[in-house]
């Protein structure tokens, strides 16, 4: 192969950002484009500049003699006459969008969005996952498939992929590990099959020493058409348009298919896949390198910010390498940022610049040193069903298509000092802003030949 090097110096390469007045420090953060790069990882699996951590040494840092299992009894529940609020005034809203047609929120929006939310609905599936397939024995076969833990972790990465998961990680199991499970509902023993008792406490067998994590992804592009964020005068302003909200629950409408694939694939290889019901997801991200935790309290990825809808894992058998937590500069970004608490109209997530170990109620886990969220306000203004302001306007949420996000992504998962420029640039180009009427409008009537964004099954897709 040839070797090539590039001749642009620092300021070259900053003044092509447009930051030819940088400082020096931002400058001397970079020798030359070829130092920006150096290392890539071509398989695009895991970014150069998402760097590995020590395991359970999350850039959120936990301290253990706090962290505990969760407690579901400290989850906010709404007083009646709140929930019974919202209904109201969720139905007034919609009625206006169908007596008015309005773009976003007519009747042909409330029925896109609606018939994804009762497909989810419908699909509810056992705790030990997809047990219909057939096993090595039914086939034939002497024994279980038998590879090696990297081996392994290769294969479901690559199955979980086609099935529409594009990440996957992995957990070892121990003592810590087993505090990301609500306060005593899972326990651990010498079993030879896993079982729910009586008393709905789920067993598992200590064979089961590792957990599968894989991503479900959210259509962002279609999510954006939620955005009810304009200043004009609009009495449900930051409450969302069913037509971007379908997006949503468009998502939780196929994870559900995904599990059942991935743990009927775990089963036909002649494993266990066992789920017992847990109230957090996010933890399991972050301590697989899928994700850290930003501002808002959820899980952020590098690669998709906070458009993925959840992290989702299985227990099992099946020997795993366990994928270590990351550093790629996302929370380092989100102490200058700030955009989602900017535009979080129930002042549900904090300002502060830095983290702390402090929690916002008692809803919250405790012992880790991040930013907690106020649920009870999220909650009583409708979040997360009716507002999506926060996920939309994360900066890494950005596609791929123009090369400067992916810039901007390197960047600020090597160093901190343009974090600031790069946020408040993301403010200036306007992006996650509401869609105007006729772009609402419009997409009833897109060209299918041509749009790039719908989640076509069946059809090979790009990473993104």
């Amino acid at each position: 192969m040839t070797n090539f090097h590039t001749s642009i110096n620092r300021r070259e390469f900053m003044k092509g950002l447009g930051l030819a007045g940088a400082s020096a420090a931002a400058i001397s953060a970079f020798g030359d484009i070829d130092s920006l790069t150096a290392g890539a990882d071509l398989s695009g699996y895991r970014k150069w500049w998402q760097r590995d951590r020590n395991f359970e040494d999350l850039t959120t840092p936990i301290d253990w003699s706090v962290f505990k299992p969760y407690d579901p009894g400290k989850l906010y529940f709404m007083p009646s006459e709140v929930y019974k609020r919202q209904a109201d005034d969720r139905r007034a809203r919609q009625l206006s969008g169908i007596n008015n047609k309005t773009p976003g929120a007519s009747l042909r929006d409330l029925a896109l969005d609606n018939a994804t939310y009762d497909n989810f609905n419908m699909q509810k599936l056992a705790w030990d996952g997809n047990t219909r397939t057939a096993t090595p024995l039914d086939r034939g076969a002497s024994g279980p498939w038998v590879g090696t833990p990297e081996e392994n972790l290769r294969t479901m990465r690559a199955a979980a992929h086609f099935y529409g998961a594009p990440k996957v990680g992995a957990i070892e199991v121990n003592e810590h590990t087993k505090r990301l499970f609500d306060l005593g509902t899972t326990v651990w023993e010498d079993i030879d099959a896993g079982f729910v008792d009586s008393k709905a406490v789920y067993h598992i067998p200590n064979k089961c020493k590792w957990i599968l994590t894989w991503l479900i992804k959210q259509n962002y592009p279609q999510s954006l058409y939620a955005l009810r964020n304009s200043d004009s005068a609009d009495q449900w302003k930051n409450k969302v348009f069913e037509l971007g909200q379908a997006a949503r629950n468009a998502s939780y409408s196929n994870a559900p298919q995904i599990r059942w694939n991935i743990t009927g694939f775990l089963h036909g290889l002649g494993y266990t896949a066992l789920q017992p019901p847990t109230s957090a997801n996010v933890p399991f991200g972050l301590f697989s390198g899928l994700a850290e935790q930003g501002r808002t309290a959820y899980s952020c990825s590098p690669d998709y910010g906070l458009s993925i809808r959840y992290v989702d894992w299985a227990i099992t058998d099946l020997p795993l390498e366990p994928t270590p937590p990351i550093d790629a500069g996302v929370l380092e970004f989100c102490k200058v940022c700030k955009r989602c608490a900017v535009v979080c109209p129930s002042g549900a997530l904090s300002l502060e610049n830095d983290t702390t170990w402090d929690v916002a109620g008692e809803w919250n886990r405790g012992g880790f040193k991040g930013w907690h969220q106020n649920w009870k306000k999220c909650a009583e203004w409708g979040g997360p069903h009716d507002c999506s302001n926060c996920q939309l306007s994360c900066p890494f949420n950005h596609p791929p298509e123009a090369s400067i996000h992916n810039i901007v992504r390197a960047a600020a998962g090597c160093t901190s000092v343009l974090d600031g420029f790069f946020a408040n640039m993301d403010r200036s180009f306007g992006y996650s802003s509401q869609k105007t009427e006729s772009e609402r409008k419009g997409w009833w009537d897109r060209n299918l030949a041509t749009w790039p964004y719908d989640d076509l099954k069946g059809f090979g897709a790009k990473d993104w």
